[in-house]
């Protein structure tokens, strides 16, 4: 399933999450049908394809390890990043090169990814609990949350301790644990506060629990405070600023290396040439034809090389559109390949295309589930403007990158994370703020009444995979005006 959520006011973000498999490859196909009105002009006539398809960025990572904090602490637990962290730092405190660099960073980020996905989980379970008012698993959950997290913050300290005996202040080892202790700590603070505001409702059940909640925040804010981290500034901005640098690099030891594949300019570059090699030899023997055939300057010669010359020019533009439509996916857009950053092999290959679509050309269940069933008149009203933007994923073993399965990677899955903008959709927008008069209801006298200009954008999506007999669509209706995206409305597909 394909999540849609805003970015920002001019930003669409699609999430999609695939497992990475052990043994055989398979395929998924994935199309982004956007639909917007034609006043907005944003169609083959005003805009290239290749512009339009640089407002579709995507980048794929590993999803966040899934390991609960039970697991996570457990000494006897061997794939645990904070029990490898433990031997790592056994391994430092005997010999400073003992343990390569990049592995120690590595587990650190891991145990904060870890910890903030396993966050989300936990207050997503308190949020049903909540509504089901189950006060006493609620409470036993909390209880367990905030201790499991207080041991987990006093063992990543212990292992501060004795890499801050070791290592300078300036080395990059001793920066990553500062970094990875006060990202723990930002978790620890914004969570604690989350969980209250959560259970809050169940207050009079536990009120010594959610007590201990927000001192168990407020401990780690004056922390952060105390180790002088820039977190604990008293400066909002900063705050902020410094837990958006933490999240980026946490999160970067999920990403994969992108490979952008030269292969569709190459062949681009081979088939212009062949069209306008084609195209030229129709002109030369034309004018040939013209030199035996007729007298040179004649007025029937220079016809003839001319009509050569228009049909040499009509000739490439007919050649280009042959090759786009016969074989399409040679003329992929853009080919690409997600790589494992520690096996350099593929883990994802991609291609994409991106055209702009007819209203009669699109697939049947398109049409139905795009079909305005509140207006019976929109087959005379001017046909909406559509871009369809196609990708071919195909997941790729973890038996190709010659690894052992003990050595297999703990992160099991691959999110691919699109982002669309839609900034070339405002620039035709009427301004947002509009005045109507009405008569009052109840008094006879006029009205006035605020209101927004607003654009209704639709976006079908389709995730295929034939040998799985996979289909599945969603409809979202994205509400804009001329500041951005005012709300996105899921909507029934049929």
């Amino acid at each position: 399933m394909i999540d849609l959520r805003k970015h920002s006011s001019r930003h669409l973000e699609t999430k999609l999450v695939l497992p990475i498999p052990e043994t055989q490859r398979y395929d998924r196909e994935i199309h982004y049908y956007l639909f917007s009105p034609p006043q907005l002009y944003v169609n083959r006539s005003t805009y290239t394809e290749e512009r339009i398809l640089h407002k579709f960025q995507s980048h794929g990572r590993y999803s966040s390890p899934e390991i609960t904090l039970e697991e996570l602490l457990d000494e006897q637990n061997a794939l645990s990043p904070l029990t490898i962290l433990r031997h790592y730092t056994a391994d430092l405190e005997k010999d400073v090169t003992s343990v390569p660099e990049r592995n120690v960073i590595h587990e650190l980020q891991t145990i904060v990814n870890s910890i903030r996905h396993e966050n989300k989980a936990c207050l997503q379970d308190c949020k049903d609990m909540v509504k089901l008012g189950m006060s006493n698993d609620l409470g036993t959950t909390l209880d367990a949350w905030q201790a499991n997290m207080q041991s987990l913050c006093r063992i990543l300290r212990e292992l501060l301790d004795v890499i801050r005996a070791k290592f300078s202040p300036d080395n990059r080892l001793m920066l990553a644990f500062l970094w990875a202790d006060e990202a723990v700590s930002i978790l620890c603070e914004k969570h604690a506060i989350d969980l209250y505001m959560t259970s809050s409702a169940l207050q009079e059940q536990m009120p010594a629990t959610l007590t201990g909640l927000l001192a168990f925040s407020r401990e780690e804010m004056e922390y952060r405070s105390e180790q002088d981290y820039p977190s604990g500034s008293n400066n909002p901005e900063t705050v902020q600023y410094r837990k958006a640098v933490l999240k980026k690099w946490t999160q970067s030891a999920l990403y994969l290396v992108p490979e952008i594949s030269r292969w569709p300019k190459r062949v681009s570059e081979i088939l212009a040439g062949t069209a306008a090699g084609i195209a030229m030899a129709f002109a030369t023997l034309t004018a040939i034809f013209a030199e035996t055939t007729f007298i040179r300057n004649s007025l029937q010669w220079a016809l003839i090389v001319i009509i050569g010359y228009v049909f040499k020019d009509r000739i490439k533009e007919w050649l280009r559109l042959f090759f786009n439509a016969v074989l399409p996916r040679m003329m992929a857009d853009e080919i690409s390949s997600f790589l494992s950053p520690k096996t350099n092999k593929k883990i994802c290959s991609s291609r994409i295309k991106l055209k702009f679509e007819e209203p009669d050309t699109l697939p049947t269940m398109v049409k139905e589930i795009r079909k305005d069933k509140n207006n019976p008149f929109r087959d005379m009203l001017p046909k909406e403007d559509i871009i369809h933007y196609m990708r071919d994923l195909v997941m790729h073993p973890l038996t190709k990158h010659g690894l052992e399965r003990e050595k297999f990677p703990r992160e099991n899955n691959f999110t691919l994370v699109t982002r669309i903008r839609l900034d070339d959709f405002l620039k035709e927008m009427d301004d947002p703020n509009d005045v109507v008069f009405r008569m009052d209801p109840n008094a006879d006298e006029l009205d006035q009444l605020n209101s927004e200009r607003v654009y209704h954008l639709h976006l079908v999506i389709r995730e295929y995979a034939k040998k799985e007999d996979l289909d599945v669509y969603s409809h979202y209706t994205i509400v804009m005006n001329k500041s951005g995206i005012v709300r996105i409305e899921q909507m029934p597909l049929l």
